[in-house]
């Protein structure tokens, strides 16, 4: 601080010199307080928006001021890595209809275009039969705009996973995660494979609560900056038997991106490209947040645009292909999308912390009805209802997302929607 005084102070120096020295101490103070008071005018924040007293990151800015605007812009808050267009984009075509629809929300039914303005979405697609039925946007978001992910990159992941799988670079899910990096000391890891990592029942005690300042996912972004991902997670302790039980924690899938790095040689960035983004055709720019090493945020710093997003759900829908390739098996599509698991499954589960279903890094509605979705904390959603061939993107900036109530009651609503699509 005082190195960024000195200036000011020489400025002064004759002014200083002319008068008592009481004054000049008084004028010193004031002037060290004027620059103190430049640095601390932001006020630090949450993940989740709420004030914080932990040291400003200038990454946290991101969930003040104008969200909108902050989401469509990653790069003004972080590096990033960008993946470019595919060389031969996948044109969706639309064929845009009239959609008459009002669904229950917390007791009421409303229209689509009341949830859509009560959810604060900035960006609404329904894909119906591989084609666009509906396309809405707002708050400054177009369909040439991108949209940070947020955990809508965890089912990203979790596809390069299945394609790493297939392609012999990872020998079994049920491998231990120590296997591939053994500088993954922590005891806490001791049993754990990839499978229970993928299904978010690695055991690890990591709490997620993104407006509390003293969670692990908000006090992470500090101890981050001091030490790598992978030494950051060797501190973490087990709070419940591998594969026993199913807790969020955003820290496993930041695990599967440095496992992804590690079995191809490539940065998750490259890997992607080449295995991901090119071949699903995007039509535009995707981005990935990285951090102090220069390695992705895996856990949800992707962006991407809304027709972008799309894409993952037709590849979902359609078995794992574009058109006539096949990018990922229709197997893995089946297996990463199906709980199986007592732990898993949908509703009131004594062993899940959530009501809804989860698999690999994607979720179930409460009510299964064979449809799943990938979602993010602001209200970033892709569901795919496979009976109906409906895939709904909706991308948004909404704080009241963290209320459990009101994020289970926008996807029951999604659901509806997606059910009443019949063919």
């Amino acid at each position: 601080m005082m190195l960024h005084c000195v200036p000011e102070i020489f400025t002064y120096r004759k002014l200083i010199m002319s008068i008592n020295y009481r004054a000049a101490v008084f004028f010193i103070i004031l002037i060290l307080t004027m620059q103190m008071s430049k640095s601390t005018l932001a006020q630090s924040v949450t993940i989740g928006g709420t004030p914080s007293d932990t040291p400003e990151l200038e990454f946290m800015s991101m969930f003040t001021g104008d969200l909108f605007a902050n989401f469509r812009h990653m790069e003004r808050f972080a590096p990033v890595s960008t993946m470019t267009p595919g060389p031969i984009p996948w044109q969706i075509n639309s064929e845009i209809t009239e959609i008459k629809f009002k669904g229950k929300f917390l007791g009421q039914e409303i229209s689509l275009e009341e949830f859509i303005e009560t959810s604060d979405t900035s960006s609404f697609l329904i894909l119906k039969n591989g084609n666009i039925v509906f396309e809405e946007y707002r708050h400054g978001d177009s369909k040439d705009t991108v949209h940070v992910s947020f955990s809508i990159a965890k089912s990203f992941v979790s596809t390069l996973v299945g394609i790493a799988l297939e392609e012999k670079l990872i020998d079994d899910l049920s491998d231990p995660i120590k296997k591939y990096l053994p500088e993954l000391t922590s005891d806490t890891f001791d049993d754990v494979t990839i499978k229970h990592v993928l299904q978010m029942s690695s055991g690890v005690r990591f709490d997620e609560t993104y407006t509390d300042p003293n969670s692990d996912i908000n006090k992470m972004g500090v101890l981050v900056m001091q030490m790598s991902y992978l030494e950051y997670i060797n501190t973490l302790k087990r709070k419940n038997q591998p594969g026993t039980y199913n807790h969020y924690a955003s820290i496993n899938t930041q695990l599967l991106g440095i496992l992804l790095a590690r079995v191809t040689g490539l940065s998750l960035t490259d890997y992607m490209v080449k295995k991901l983004w090119h071949p699903l055709g995007m039509e535009h720019p995707g981005y990935w947040v990285l951090d102090e090493q220069g390695h992705e945020l895996a856990m949800g710093g992707m962006s991407a645009s809304a027709r972008d997003y799309a894409k993952l759900g037709l590849l979902f829908l359609n078995k794992g292909k574009r058109e006539e390739t096949q990018i990922v098996s229709p197997e893995w599509v089946k297996k990463a999308t199906t709980p199986t698991e007592t732990h898993l499954l949908p509703g009131d589960n004594i062993k899940s912390s959530n009501t809804a279903g989860y698999q690999f890094q994607w979720w179930t509605p409460r009510k299964w009805d064979g449809d799943f979705l990938a979602r993010g904390i602001w209200g970033q959603t892709i569901y795919i209802n496979p009976k109906n061939q409906v895939v709904i993107v909706k991308l948004a900036a909404d704080q009241k997302n963290f209320d459990p109530t009101i994020k289970l009651a926008y996807i029951d609503y999604l659901q509806e929607l997606g059910q009443s699509l019949v063919n």
